[in-house]
């Protein structure tokens, strides 16, 4: 069967659907623009009368096909749900009571219900934070996921089942299949690639049971244009560009793999080969550009995995649908027996997991956002493309380049060298702030959020870590733990020894200074956040920090991040800094949304303020 290659719609709703997609993509970019949405109403309104009453020029296929592509425009300004926020995606209360009853009947460890749990229901939150980290850099976050994997193999499983049971009568499978893949969506409340999946599966059964086929670009176009129209937020979101894309690898990429090499071949490993290339390659910009990250070695390891998850997905459904049938007084006696084949997939796929990401997750972040990579990513991918509408393909100067160029991408993508470390890198937030200098991190204040203490992309681990709040340890143990990190100091108040000594820590306890106090010879940066029963302490441990006396060069930066309460307090130190007695050589600044700005330019140009 001739490859479905065309970019472009060809039916005519689907026309329809990509004047919704194309006016929903402009609205985005100006969204945030006052009086945007009016603006482009009045856009299509005048090109729609226009174009009606202006001469027809065009073929009657193309008039047809512009007409309603303004006409679609002006419908979703007008009854599109364009103001609809950002949902907290939960599952079902009922599902979920489901799932943790026959998963706690199972002999599953409590690490691998936690796994089933992620497996089932599609979320990260599911599965344990390191279990998450490792898969994340291993490039398998997504089997976790509420993906359209999921869906596939949901659906994919129904559809072989109720085949067997209605042979001559397909169209009852078919039925059953998309109402039980609906409350599926129902249950995991409408994650977007779950349901740009449902709405795939939808279109094209139904399309079969007509006798008809639907293209690739009519699916895009048409699940895209319902996603605009009834969840506008979640339009051109991360996950709908990550799923998304994906699928335009496997319709657009993937056969001009498989025309390259060996055309007439249709192993299984072939298959896999090219349809994880062809997704990872189409990924690549979104996971770049927004993450500053990617997983090379994840290709590799979703080439291996992937099949497996595919076996071990319609088993888990199989098991847990088999066990709900099983009579209460009969579920201590056969429970064990219905999860064996279960139980012995999960733990092969999790002993191959951990083996393949060990060996070699080939994570890879960069400090910034690298454009080129994500430049010559969408690039290659439309070469690969168009490759099938070249004439002289055959030609072997051109296929074997072609074939090689996204392994050469790759290849330098991974190999391209780091740039060196900032200076200094400062994160802030009220109550806390973190600052990197070199291979050492600094946390002031407490770390009741872990993201804005984490070490940034395109950075390598820090080496040491300076800390004052005991709320900060179970990040600190994560760090230690995940980078072997052996120097860590605690300046805290409470005399820790008793429980560093017990637990063997590797943390050593700063009393005689302050945190920041010795940062560099060159300056200091301590932190107070206006704790009256620290004052005296802190007053006489900054008298210690000054080495104005001694170091001419040497500059101080007192950060003064009061709780709002305390706002004027703060004001008032430095109004009063002398009183304090506080040396004139320390610079007295108040932690506002841009205090990072000041704070450099006084480090590095001390004459610009």
């Amino acid at each position: 069967m001739k490859q479905e290659v065309y970019l472009l719609p060809r039916a005519d709703f689907s026309w329809f659907c990509l004047g919704v997609c194309g006016t929903a993509f402009l609205l985005k970019l100006m969204f945030g623009l006052q009086g945007s949405h009016s603006f482009l109403l009045t856009l299509s309104l005048f090109l729609f009368f226009l174009y009606t009453f202006l001469p027809k020029t065009l073929p009657p296929k193309i008039d047809r096909k512009v007409f309603l592509s303004l006409l679609a425009s002006i419908l979703f300004l007008l009854f599109a749900n364009l103001h609809s926020g950002p949902r907290v995606k939960k599952v079902h209360p009922l599902f979920r009571s489901y799932l943790e009853s026959q998963i706690k009947q199972s002999p599953l460890s409590i690490f691998e219900s936690r796994i089933v749990m992620g497996f089932v229901t599609g979320s990260t939150k599911e599965i344990p934070g390191s279990f998450k980290d490792l898969s994340k850099e291993s490039g398998i976050l997504h089997l976790f996921a509420a993906s359209g994997l999921h869906l596939g193999i949901f659906i994919g499983s129904l559809q072989y089942f109720g085949n067997l049971c209605f042979r001559k009568r397909k169209w009852i499978s078919i039925l059953i299949s998309l109402g039980v893949g609906f409350l599926y969506l129902f249950a995991l409340d409408f994650p977007v690639s779950f349901l740009r999946a449902y709405l795939f599966v939808f279109l094209s059964l139904t399309a079969s049971l007509f006798f008809r086929k639907i293209g690739p670009a009519d699916l895009l176009v048409i699940s895209s244009a319902y996603i605009a129209f009834f969840l506008f937020y979640d339009f051109l979101s991360i996950g709908f560009l990550l799923s998304f894309g994906a699928v335009f690898g496997i319709f657009f990429l993937k056969p001009s793999l498989d025309q390259i090499l060996l055309p007439q071949s249709k192993s299984l490993i072939k298959e896999n080969l090219h349809l994880t290339i062809a997704c990872s390659l189409c990924s690549f910009p979104v996971l770049v550009y927004y993450f500053r990250s990617f997983s090379f070695g994840g290709i590799w390891i979703n080439f291996l995995l992937v099949p497996l998850a595919g076996i071990l997905l319609p088993t888990i459904y199989f098991t847990i649908f088999l066990q709900s049938l099983v009579p209460e007084f009969l579920l201590d006696q056969l429970s064990s027996w219905i999860w064996i084949p279960a139980s012995f997939e999960l733990s092969l796929f999790l002993k191959i997991f951990h083996l393949l990401g060990n060996l070699g997750r080939g994570y890879k972040t960069w400090a910034n956002v690298p454009f080129e990579f994500c430049f010559i990513s969408v690039f290659l991918s439309f070469v690969l493309f168009l490759y099938p509408k070249i004439s002289f393909r055959q030609s072997p100067f051109l296929k074997n380049p072609l074939y090689l160029l996204p392994i050469l991408f790759l290849s330098i993508s991974y190999f391209f060298p780091v740039p060196d470390l900032p200076f200094l890198q400062i994160k802030r937030r009220k109550g806390n702030l973190s600052i990197r200098q070199g291979d050492h991190l600094y946390l002031f204040g407490n770390c009741y959020n872990k993201k804005w203490s984490e070490p940034n992309p395109g950075l390598p681990p820090p080496q040491k870590i300076s800390f004052e709040s005991e709320s900060c340890l179970t990040h600190i143990f994560s760090l230690i733990r995940k980078h072997n990190i052996t120097d860590v100091y605690w300046y805290g108040i409470k005399n820790p020894m008793e429980w560093i000594s017990k637990f063997q820590l590797p943390i050593k306890p700063i009393k005689t200074e302050i945190l920041g106090a010795n940062m560099n010879p060159l300056y200091s940066i301590i932190r107070f956040d206006g704790n009256p029963k620290e004052v005296e302490r802190f007053l006489k441990q900054m008298k210690l920090a000054d080495r104005s006396r001694s170091n001419p060069h040497w500059k101080g930066i007192l950060l003064l991040d009061f709780p709002p309460w305390k706002k004027k307090e703060a004001k008032e130190w430095i109004q009063y800094q002398k009183l304090l007695g506080i040396s004139t050589a320390w610079k007295m600044i108040l932690v506002e949304e841009t205090f990072e700005i000041p704070l450099l330019d006084h480090i590095q140009n001390p004459n610009l303020l």
